[in-house]
């Protein structure tokens, strides 16, 4: 079985067209189809599914991408691995991470990467919303969540826990008063993301160390740290805030931190991967962000 034409499978399979497996592979389309049907034939079954708007795996072609999957993933890594000591890393890296602190966090040792590394395209998005790494196609997702992560199934690596804080300013204390508890904050508006950290409820952990929720009253969302702590200065309601990212307002007296009993839970910065295998450029591209957020927790 060649193994090019087996590379080829995996990627239309993994993309479900052949136009974005050729943009992945860097080759033709038209010599894409040819190592497709070069493999159909040598296997003798047909592999997908197709006409002009969809394609679609047969049960022929399930029980081969089970079966190999993993084992092309493997020897790209063991390919990669052996490359890097004779040469440079290449190939494309897709990446999403979070806006506003996320890029100020990673953008210098992102452009760092890149000089590094030349023969690496890098194509890097921000959200502040997680982004899913299989159904957007990117190499590495660096997202941040609160509490347990929604999807179990996930192949996650927490790259840091940043606690965080409930804060209010003076003049909204003044005009509602200081909630004592989390029945009295839920009377008061709060501030909360929209899409992004699963929005409302706000989630903490309780004196066991387990992690809770409360829907709480939300008058202003915004998917952005920057106008959340804008909003929380203005007094248009309390809220949750990672300490690192408001500490120099509490530290004016700006902002106040309140104690209602119930820790908020911490941001986690996580780096989500399509598949526990990675290619030796993601893995190396990970490092970097991995070491970057040790110096900035440590600064």
């Amino acid at each position: 079985m060649n193994l090019n034409h087996l590379s080829v499978f995996i990627e239309i399979a993994k993309h479900r067209t052949m136009v974005n497996a050729s943009r992945s592979l860097g080759i033709p389309n038209s010599t894409v189809g040819r190592q497709l049907s070069q493999l159909e034939k040598e296997l003798g079954v047909r592999l997908f599914f197709r006409n002009t708007r969809h394609i679609n795996l047969t049960q022929d072609g399930k029980e081969l991408l089970e079966r190999t999957v993993h084992l092309i993933e493997e020897l790209n890594e063991v390919e990669n691995n052996f490359f890097h000591t004779k040469k440079e890393l290449s190939g494309r890296i897709n990446v999403s991470i979070p806006n506003e602190y996320g890029s100020l966090w990673f953008a210098t040792c992102i452009a760092k990467f890149a000089k590094s590394y030349p023969l690496v395209s890098i194509s890097c998005s921000t959200s502040m919303a997680s982004v899913d790494p299989i159904s957007e196609e990117m190499d590495l997702s660096i997202i941040y969540h609160r509490g347990i992560p929604n999807d179990s199934s996930l192949v996650m690596q927490n790259l840091a826990t940043i606690p965080s804080v409930i804060v209010g300013s003076k003049n909204i204390i003044e005009k509602h008063g200081l909630p004592t508890d989390i029945t009295e904050l839920k009377k008061l508006p709060c501030i909360s993301t929209w899409h992004a950290l699963r929005a409302n409820p706000w989630h903490f952990i309780d004196i066991n160390g387990d992690s809770v929720s409360h829907k709480i009253k939300s008058v202003y969302r915004a998917d952005s740290t920057n106008l959340i702590i804008s909003a929380a200065i203005e007094g248009v309601g309390f809220a949750i805030i990672p300490r690192l990212f408001c500490k120099q307002y509490i530290d004016q007296n700006v902002l106040v931190e309140i104690d209602i009993g119930l820790q908020p839970a911490p941001l986690h910065v996580a780096a989500v991967l399509p598949d526990r295998v990675i290619n030796s450029r993601t893995k190396y591209f990970l490092e970097t962000i991995k070491k970057t957020m040790i110096e900035i927790l440590n600064t």
